[in-house]
């Protein structure tokens, strides 16, 4: 079965309570699987996946997401509903199966969604950053991304729970910190939402780890 995944930029306004109002650039990237006919060797026709998601787009742009809630939560959740909804409805009047979906935002944090996973929980992750000292007087930049599972009805912002997450730690070393992050794998809040792991990049050394 040949997996494969496309992408289209969206541009989303979301209408919060106390009349804030946010805008999000993300780009969106839907995973397929599909079954190859032995006779022509061929799959889903990839224009046609592009032509879904072209008209998804329209759709999602054409009016804001209203949310009563001061959290963004909500509103992400029912954007990946609307999104999940609509693709796997086009998937299937052709055979296929979708796979996965993600909202990558172009400030790097994402909320996504995979098919061993229930209609209802999504995956967010906020990298954050720090400076780690691995050997003599050299520093990297170090991104590290907590990956939240959200269970459904759950408000709380991932952005500052990773960061209290990572300023808890107090270290630097590289070896260290490795050690202290793998600690928070598991960690789950009062709602149920929990740190299903954790990508630890190295930018200067250009090498990553994820955690367990």
């Amino acid at each position: 079965m040949l997996q494969f995944v496309r992408e289209v930029p969206i541009r989303i306004v979301i209408q919060g309570a106390l009349s804030s109002r946010r805008g999000f650039l993300f780009h969106l990237a839907a995973g397929f699987s599909h079954d190859v006919d032995p006779l022509s060797g061929m799959s889903v026709n990839l224009m046609l996946i592009d032509e879904w998601l072209w008209k998804l787009k329209k759709n999602l742009e054409k009016d804001p997401f209203i949310t009563d809630s001061e959290s963004m939560n909500p509103a992400f959740s029912e954007l990946m509903a609307v999104a999940r909804l609509n693709l796997t409805e086009q998937a299937e009047s052709v055979g296929a199966e979708l796979r996965s979906l993600t909202f990558r935002e172009e400030r790097g944090w994402s909320f996504s969604w995979e098919a061993d996973q229930s209609p209802e929980d999504m995956v967010f992750c906020y990298p954050q950053y720090l400076e780690s000292l691995p050997k003599e007087d050299l520093f990297d930049l170090v991104r590290v991304g907590f990956r939240w599972v959200r269970v459904q009805g759950c408000n709380a912002d991932y952005h500052h729970e990773s960061f209290l997450l990572l300023k808890s730690l107090a270290v630097k070393e590289s070896a260290v910190l490795l050690e202290q992050l793998e600690k928070w794998v598991g960690y789950k809040l009062p709602s149920g939402s929990f740190v299903q792991g954790v990508q630890v990049e190295y930018l200067g050394e250009n090498y990553s780890v994820t955690l367990p």
